[in-house]
């Protein structure tokens, strides 16, 4: 059940126990939205229903682009809301609000975000990121599941369809479980049929 990349274990492990709490089987779709009712006092929004967060995004874009994700912000004391970029596609948006429902549940150091008069700045702990969205990343396509479809057959496209991921996410998780090779080779032999 675990990759044969020792580093994405931990990753690993914390997509499995989120499937775990939510009480799902390796291959199904994860419903996101589900996993923050394991939060307590989490609300998560899209932007745009926030008519001041919209403004306040802008500083979060770059040229006018919908670059931003998503990010938390701490109410009081035990409020937390969630903000995601609804400008985005569905499947990014369910990697974004996985990313940051990693970050709460583990309980990260927060970014501080510096508004500047040539726009946003931000801190940023590689450690940390790359914790919570590997993280996010498994609870969304765990490895069992991706190396038995890929030892199916199923074309990266089919797989992200079945789990609602990006190709982008799928073929991540392709390299950072070391199923790539196996992937390329899956890809000739299907060519040469």
């Amino acid at each position: 059940m675990l990759p044969p990349n020792p580093k994405q274990w931990d990753n690993e492990h914390n997509g499995l126990d989120l499937r775990e709490d939510l009480t799902l089987t390796l291959d199904v779709e994860l419903p996101h939205m589900q996993a923050f009712a394991l939060v307590p006092h989490v609300t998560v929004l899209p932007h745009g229903a926030i008519p001041v967060a919209a403004k306040f995004a802008e500083y979060l874009r770059i040229e006018g682009r919908s670059n931003w994700s998503g990010f938390s912000l701490r109410i009081d004391d035990e409020n937390e809301l969630v903000l995601f970029n609804d400008a985005h596609p569905v499947t990014r948006v369910r990697a974004t609000l996985m990313e940051e429902f990693f970050h709460l549940r583990l309980g990260h150091q927060r970014s501080v975000v510096r508004v500047l008069s040539t726009g946003a700045a931000r801190s940023y702990d590689a450690l940390i990121e790359h914790a919570a969205f590997g993280s996010g990343a498994a609870a969304l396509l765990p490895y069992s599941a991706l190396k038995r479809l890929l030892d199916e057959g199923q074309s990266i496209r089919t797989i992200a369809n079945r789990f609602s991921v990006s190709d982008e996410l799928v073929q991540y998780r392709l390299k950072v479980t070391r199923l790539y090779r196996r992937n390329r080779h899956a890809v000739r032999s299907r060519a040469g049929s």
